[in-house]
């Protein structure tokens, strides 16, 4: 990775199991991106002035152990390449003895938060990153996430002023937050997230109503210690998807 910063696991950072929870390690990715990018000379105050941003699209997250509160963990980032509107950007999770605990991949997508339009890579942010413009083939998309949970009872939500970015829409964090709190009392205490992948459809802004749909999938054998069960989450408002989250869950044992 080219860029590292180290983080302490809060207690707020933390479950009731007193490890790191999805939102907060998303929360980690998210900001050693955008410390990355002021590392670069282009910080938030940058973006604001040039009225745009960069709207993740997808991600796509293994774990393989959730540090605990208390630790140290190394968070790094690289930009792989960068395509048209697009970037495709890589993050790791390791503790203090380098033993990798979590690795993600994700897609961006550089708009024009005035007029809600992409906007094309500029080459000197090709060369902010150390990328060069003959690298786009490089870039890599993350499948789509295609499925239905209707049928299902659904959860109501709102978006409030908390849920609101610097980009004036919600927070990517924030639909994942509505998806866990739409499982089944208990599931989160009793299941360990393994992986995570998010496809982000359409923004929500301050106020937007949405439902979110829910529906965990019965268990695959995974040897003697347990199955690994899937969830499926869809957060939808005015009759379209805004997201869809996909998780896979090994049971606590």
């Amino acid at each position: 990775m080219h860029f590292y910063r180290d983080y302490l696991v809060h207690y707020y950072e933390a479950g009731p199991d007193r490890t790191l929870t999805l939102p907060s390690l998303i929360r980690y990715f998210e900001d050693i991106a955008i410390l990355h990018s002021s590392s670069k000379g282009l910080d938030l105050g940058w973006y604001e002035r040039e009225s745009c941003g960069w709207m993740l699209l997808k991600w796509d997250i293994s774990i393989i152990r959730m540090p605990e509160f208390g630790e140290t963990v190394h968070v790094g980032t690289k930009v792989n390449a960068m395509r048209s509107f697009m970037a495709d950007r890589d993050f790791e999770l390791r503790d203090a003895s380098g033993t990798l605990l979590s690795a993600g991949r994700s897609n961006w997508l550089l708009a024009d938060t005035v007029r809600r339009r992409p906007l094309r890579v500029q080459e000197f942010q090709y060369a902010a990153f150390g990328i060069s413009m003959e690298t786009a083939s490089l870039y890599r998309s993350l499948d789509d996430l295609q499925f239905s949970v209707d049928g299902v009872e659904p959860y109501s939500v709102r978006a409030m002023d908390s849920d609101i970015d610097t980009n004036g829409h919600v927070n990517n964090v924030s639909y994942l937050e509505w998806a866990l709190d739409s499982l089944p009392p208990g599931f989160a205490r009793r299941s360990s997230p393994e992986a995570l992948r998010i496809h982000y459809r359409k923004e929500l802004g301050p106020g937007s109503p949405a439902e979110v749909r829910s529906l965990v999938l019965p268990a695959v054998p995974a040897g003697a210690e347990g199955g690994i069960a899937t969830s499926r989450h869809s957060i939808r408002a005015d009759g379209a998807d805004c997201c869809l989250v996909e998780i896979d869950w090994k049971p606590v044992l």
